[in-house]
């Protein structure tokens, strides 16, 4: 008989997902996908794409939890309590967590969970007080329990070593994979458009990149700073933000489909990320794949992830992003075509399929 593992779906619960989310149904599909000596019990919601596909596989039990019509705080609870009781009742003895959280009491299972980032814990101000207390009490302890945690970037994973003490031999970095964007059309690159991809969390630093490109437009008056995405409700908010994206040069595109953001990226001279803080960096390797050129953060992992391609900034300060943006916008067109090949042959790399196997 196959081993059986569950795989928590919470994710799932979100209705319109963003970077995480997407990941984790990305891996989620890889998985069923894959060639494996496993069955799977996956807790996911119904109403998310593709779920029915995964239904319909003999190696697949798909339990059903209504995560969306619940809301978080339900869907959370059910987690902590009542998941590994679950999982454990259809033959599971090990529940995969894709994103961060975990029980912190174990249920007679065993937990492997993916850890994105510890921004949450390093830089409490930027994250809502319910929200923040939540992933102190659940995903801190979670995490030291956890028999095996998957970290996405080597950064990350001696974040988790030296901040959380964990050893060595349970972390193991798995890096994200290159989700396929479609295009209906696709665009004509516009060089005067700059794009920032879901910044509005506050280590993404987006007042900077507003002011970089504001600067910038003082010689370069046609500049346009697309920004795309939606602000999320667990953050805090910058409350002089709102003054800047009113600015005649922002637009701000609200939430998009993979095919809009795969225009958005083909459209954009550059794709700009001048993350304080990240754990992996998704856009970046989404726009080399396009052939767009890429401007990033010397913080945290994005030197890791960018390589040799990405063209890399001071994130505190608006004169080098501004600059680092002038090296993208005026590089002669022999450099530019270099670096995007280099571009594209790097963000081939991060393949799900080998994610997944591993």
């Amino acid at each position: 008989m196959k081993q059986r593992v569950a795989l928590n779906g919470r994710y799932s619960g979100v209705e319109k997902p963003t970077g995480a989310q997407t990941v984790a149904h990305d891996l989620f599909g890889h998985l069923v996908e894959s060639e494996r000596h496993l069955d799977f019990v996956i807790f996911a919601d119904r109403d998310t794409p593709d779920t029915a596909a995964w239904a319909d596989r003999d190696d697949v039990e798909f339990v059903h939890v209504p995560f969306r019509a619940w809301g978080r705080m339900r869907s959370q609870l059910y987690e902590q309590f009542e998941l590994s009781r679950a999982a454990r009742s259809r033959g599971a003895d090990l529940i995969y967590h894709p994103i961060n959280t975990c029980p912190r009491i174990g249920g007679g299972v065993r937990h492997v969970v993916t850890l994105l980032d510890l921004n949450f814990h390093h830089n409490p101000q930027w994250y809502g007080r319910a929200f923040r207390a939540w992933l102190e009490h659940t995903t801190i302890p979670g995490l030291k329990k956890a028999d095996r945690v998957a970290c996405i970037s080597d950064w990350v994973a001696a974040d988790a070593q030296r901040t959380l003490g964990l050893d060595p031999r349970r972390v193991r970095r798995i890096y994200c994979g290159l989700r396929e964007l479609g295009h209906a059309d696709r665009p004509d690159t516009d060089p005067e458009v700059i794009l920032a991809v879901n910044p509005f969390q506050p280590h993404k630093n987006l007042a900077r990149l507003v002011d970089a490109v504001g600067r910038l437009r003082e010689s370069m008056p046609a500049l346009k700073l697309r920004v795309a995405g939606r602000p999320q409700d667990n953050f805090q908010r910058d409350p002089q933000l709102a003054d800047r994206l009113a600015r005649d040069y922002v637009h701000v595109t609200g939430y998009l489909t993979d095919a809009e953001l795969g225009d958005e990226y083909a459209r954009a001279a550059v794709l700009c990320i001048p993350s304080l803080e990240e754990g992996f960096g998704m856009p970046i390797i989404e726009a080399m794949a396009q052939g767009t050129t890429v401007v990033a953060s010397n913080a945290s992992c994005l030197p890791e992830i960018a390589g040799e391609a990405g063209i890399l900034v001071d994130p505190l300060s608006v004169d080098a992003i501004a600059q680092g943006l002038v090296t993208a916008l005026t590089e002669p067109a022999a450099e530019r075509e270099r670096r995007h090949a280099i571009g594209r042959e790097h963000a081939r790399q991060f393949d799900w399929r080998e994610i997944a196997r591993q």
